[in-house]
């Protein structure tokens, strides 16, 4: 039987889409009989089309995204130019940006920001000293000791290590996921937020409109404030036309009492934890924080949080700042270096942190993605490592969940394994993790993919591991996923024409998938 809140899911699905191809619609139809009855208009277009690719060519910004755009002005003069002016815009959100930095700014006294762990840090791990400035010192995300990790290979394992520890929390929770979704595993959590809440526990969710637009109820936000839980949805969606909804929060944070968070690419669905099954297997990874990185990824969240509160106030902060106790660290326990990433600003946080690790490498680096959509400077950079001695391994699904986002993906095999680098397809299932280990030493998981989406459109969120034990854990769970994969071989790719072009189109539109 069907449940009563996927009906209306369904209907309301249905409907808005309808609206928004109505629109659509009667877009076309106005633009069509405006310039097959009207020359100047035919002739404004002609010009403004010119005007935008020259303002492209002009423009600072990604080589990638100027050519997909001039593409489409010239081959599409109306359409193209009105898209453009319609969606060139959606990384640019001012009003928010400017909203952001007050955040940023509101944050800086409580970072838990110590120069000793900086230094300690770039001592034991000099190589990465340059990129540990660049996050802590620019970006404001320092690096933190005192820090447990524990790593999950698998979303059973990591859901269990959540219910664990939110049993646990004595002061507050905060939830932000992209998607959350009917089913065990959000029911159970609910239950536990719920009786948090009725204790009197500071309980806030936050999650992303689209992507949980078709997952539950539209009245879960009006139930969960009715049991006491402050909830906030992101960026609602509406069916307009509007150059605002191509931006998600697509991070993944669970704080408790901000001494304990979570992150990884799993979301609040049951696919996830394989309670029920999509495209196979669903491999995803994750881990766990305990100390002062913890705090920093609850500022994280609060970052959007924050943006939708009318004042900032420091009463309220100082209530959520943890006590930690300090003491002597061993070197063994590493250096641990949460950071997030933002589509309104000019900083590409995650592909510049993905650059640099590739580049520092010297023996290895090994790469989980569910995605393989790259530009110039990453492509460049894999590449270079291969041709220069360094063994890289690329493991990816082999059931893809898109198929025109899984046949880009490969388009960029043929070249990469020509380099030297060795391409994996998980045959179990689903690769949905996000990591990359370089040299044994160093790593990064969380939310982002290699795809233009994450790196540039996306609110995004991940941490780096700097000799932390739980990195030979990651190397052994990376080995293990190999075993059950398969090694992607030139002979094994199409050579027919048609596919070879096709393939080569779907690159020229990767900066829009």
């Amino acid at each position: 039987m069907i449940h009563k809140w996927m009906l209306q899911i369904f209907r309301r699905r249905v409907l808005l889409a309808i609206l928004i191809l109505i629109q659509f619609g009667i877009f076309a139809v106005l633009i069509n009989q405006s310039i097959t009855y009207s020359i100047f208009l035919k002739t404004l277009f002609t010009f403004l089309s010119i005007a935008i690719a020259l303002h492209v060519v002009w423009k600072k910004g990604k080589e990638a995204y100027k050519i997909t755009w001039i593409l489409q002005v010239l081959i599409f003069p109306v359409y193209g130019a009105l898209f453009y002016l319609m969606f060139n815009r959606q990384t640019k959100t001012k009003k928010l940006q400017k909203k952001l930095e007050d955040v940023y700014d509101f944050h800086q006294s409580y970072l838990y920001n110590e120069q000793s762990v900086f230094l300690e840090a770039n001592k034991c791990y000099p190589e990465y000293g340059a990129q540990m400035y660049y996050l802590q010192e620019t970006m404001g995300f320092p690096v933190y000791n005192q820090t447990e990790v524990n790593y999950y290979p698998i979303g059973e394992e990591y859901y269990q290590a959540m219910l664990e520890e939110l049993v646990k929390a004595e002061h507050y929770i905060f939830f932000e996921f992209f998607i959350v979704s009917e089913g065990k595993m959000w029911t159970e959590i609910q239950e536990i937020l719920i009786e948090k809440a009725a204790l009197g526990l500071d309980v806030r969710v936050m999650y992303d409109d689209i992507g949980s637009f078709v997952t539950i109820p539209k009245d879960t936000k009006k139930q969960l404030v009715e049991k006491g839980i402050d909830c906030r949805i992101y960026n609602p969606f509406h069916p307009v036309l509007t150059s605002s909804q191509n931006n998600r929060d697509h991070r993944k944070v669970l704080s408790i009492d901000g001494k304990v968070a979570f992150t990884g690419g799993i979301n609040i669905a049951d696919e996830y934890i394989n309670e029920i099954e999509r495209f196979g297997h669903w491999k995803d990874t994750g881990i766990k924080m305990k100390g002062p990185a913890a705090w920093r990824q609850t500022l994280i969240f609060l970052e959007l949080w924050q943006t939708m509160d009318e004042a900032l106030l420091e009463s309220e902060m100082n209530l959520l700042v943890p006590n930690f106790k300090v003491t002597s660290q061993p070197k063994e326990i590493g250096y641990v270096q949460p950071f997030a990433d933002s589509p309104t600003d000019t900083q590409n946080v995650g592909e510049q942190v993905f650059v640099k690790m590739i580049y520092k490498a010297r023996k290895s680096i090994l790469i989980n993605t569910p995605y393989l959509i790259l530009d110039e400077n990453l492509e460049t950079a894999l590449v270079l490592a291969a041709q220069s001695g360094i063994s890289v391994k690329i493991i990816l699904p082999k059931i893809w969940d898109k198929y025109l986002v899984h046949m880009t993906s490969r388009s960029y095999y043929k070249d990469l394994i020509n380099a030297g680098v060795e391409i994996y397809e998980y045959t179990n299932g689903f690769m949905h993790a996000k990591s990359i280990i370089v040299d044994e030493a160093v790593a990064v998981i969380g939310t982002i993919n290699f795809d233009y989406r994450s790196l540039y459109l996306h609110f995004e969120n991940a941490v780096v591991l700097y000799g932390v034990p739980a990195i030979k854990d990651m190397i052994e769970d990376f080995d293990q996923t190999i075993l059950e994969s398969e090694k992607i071989k030139i002979e094994d790719l199409s050579q027919s024409l048609i596919v070879t072009f096709s393939k080569r189109i779907l690159r020229l539109f990767a900066p829009l998938m």
